[in-house]
């Protein structure tokens, strides 16, 4: 989790593992020094702590931080809807014009299922809860909404507290 505004940061890995199955972890755990995932799947912290991983398990949590859910869900239908894909998709794609078909059927609706769009913080800790269950115990806050400097401000404001509550129990 985020350390408060008077606690200084942990260090940072220099190698963190990306890893999504069983071999990707086996990797991550020999060659890196951290797990890095953006699904909340147990299996995933299991699989690299099994291989020796002993690093912090950080998953990226899919946010859209915006004035209103709508407009949240818009800007990340934009810009992030193949993060809907999956990995196996996303590695298999080659150019921007795979991506483009591979995501045409990607509604504001899925979006909504997968991100917490807006600027509800109870809607933000529902889409991080279940990465904190799952085992990983850093989490990458990834706006794909289109205010950066409001989505800045709402984490300090509205969520930080909130995620540190959360993660005690």
């Amino acid at each position: 989790m985020l350390p408060g505004p008077a606690e200084p940061l942990p260090p940072a890995p220099t190698d963190p593992g990306a890893a999504s199955g069983p071999a990707s972890c086996r990797i991550a755990a020999e060659l890196g020094d951290a797990l890095f995932a953006t699904e909340e799947k147990p299996e995933i912290v299991r699989h690299y702590r099994e291989a020796g991983g002993t690093g912090p398990g950080y998953a990226e949590v899919p946010l859209a931080w915006a004035e209103s859910e709508r407009e949240g869900a818009r800007a990340a239908l934009a810009s992030f809807r193949w993060a809907l894909t999956g990995w196996k998709v996303m590695s298999e794609l080659p150019n921007p014009v795979n991506f483009e078909a591979a995501t045409a059927q990607i509604r504001e609706e899925d979006i909504r299922q997968r991100f917490a769009c807006g600027n509800d913080p109870q809607r933000c800790l529902e889409v991080a809860g279940p990465f904190l269950q799952a085992g990983f115990d850093r989490l990458v806050l990834m706006n794909a909404g289109p205010d950066p400097g409001g989505f800045l401000d709402f984490c300090d404001a509205e969520l930080i507290g909130r995620l540190k509550q959360l993660a005690a129990g």
